[in-house]
């Protein structure tokens, strides 16, 4: 192949590039000799590049060639990329401070972390593939990013910090409702919207004080058991013709815990879901993580009832 021809190809194949979507990695960089360097590297050429680069031109940081401040290019990345993957191993600030800015506009965002990374409070509710760091780890990850990728909704808005906006703006229009009916009656409408709201925060400050409260000793003390079943109650669901959709999500999500199985009663308003632990956890913390995947997946008003 002659020079211009080798022109012409390497022309096309950008243009091909150049009308593909981006997805943008936030990952730890380091020096170039450095440990993490190599980890990082590998990962995004052994596993994230293979399983996305035919819907996607991957974007990393330190391999950006344009001229010009590589903060504003990464804040307009994790700005305006379809798809976002954040890698937590070593847990550093910038990824950290990366992420929450993603998490502010409520877009997708994958993430990944190596085995034996201690996530931080923040992000620990918040579904994580964790990995291997060897050749078939990076061969699962592959796998794991593929599953993961197909199963989001890009037409939905949330993110753990998006939501807590909304939810501030809804405390605020609620207040103002009040403030404005205190001097006279208020309407049926707005009472059955200051009814619902105050119920909506008595389960949550209920879910709270659940999630924070220790195990027993006689729990701990007790034979751990990793099959458990939660029983929780619902006001209204999405489509649940596409509960299978909802189980496929967790496929490839390693939290502390897997889905079994999930089963809905329509008619009692009830769903039951099937875990196995990965790891000892209190009750409370199980039963929020349940609730949270629940309420993504378009349940509304669910509280806990039991276990089986």
């Amino acid at each position: 192949m002659n020079n211009q021809a080798k022109e012409v190809k390497k022309k096309q194949i950008q243009g091909k590039e150049q009308n593909k979507e981006h997805c943008f990695i936030i990952t730890p960089i380091g020096d170039n000799n450095d440990a993490i360097r190599r980890h990082i590297e590998g990962i995004i050429d052994a596993s994230i590049r293979p399983a996305l680069e035919d819907k996607y031109e991957i974007v990393v940081a330190h391999r950006i060639s344009e001229p010009g401040s590589i903060t504003k290019q990464i804040i307009q990345e994790i700005y305006s990329s379809k798809l976002v993957i954040a890698n937590l191993t070593n847990k550093n600030p910038n990824v950290m401070y990366e992420l929450a800015f993603r998490h502010s506009l409520g877009t997708p965002v994958i993430m990944i972390a190596e085995h034996g990374t201690s996530l931080p409070s923040d992000v620990i509710m918040e579904r994580t593939i964790f990995y291997d760091n060897d050749a078939k780890g990076a061969l699962e990850l592959r796998e794991k990013l593929v599953a993961a990728e197909e199963a989001i909704d890009f037409d939905k808005i949330s993110s753990p910090i998006y939501d807590l906006i909304r939810e501030i703006s809804k405390d605020e229009k609620i207040v103002k409702i009040a403030e404005e009916e205190s001097t006279n009656q208020i309407d049926g409408e707005d009472n059955k919207i200051i009814l619902k709201y105050i119920l909506e925060k008595l389960n949550n400050l209920e879910d709270s004080v659940q999630a924070m409260r220790p195990l027993s000793r006689a729990s701990e003390d007790s034979v751990f058991r990793r099959r458990r079943t939660f029983i929780f109650s619902y006001l209204e669901s999405g489509d649940t013709d596409n509960i299978h959709d909802i189980y496929r999500k967790t496929q490839g999500m390693e939290t502390h815990f897997s889905l079994r199985n999930i089963l809905i009663d329509e008619d009692k308003k009830i769903v039951r879901v099937a875990v196995i632990l990965k790891e000892k956890m209190a009750e409370g913390v199980i039963r929020y993580i349940i609730i949270k995947f629940l309420e993504q997946n378009g349940f509304s008003g669910v509280s806990f009832v039991e276990e089986e």
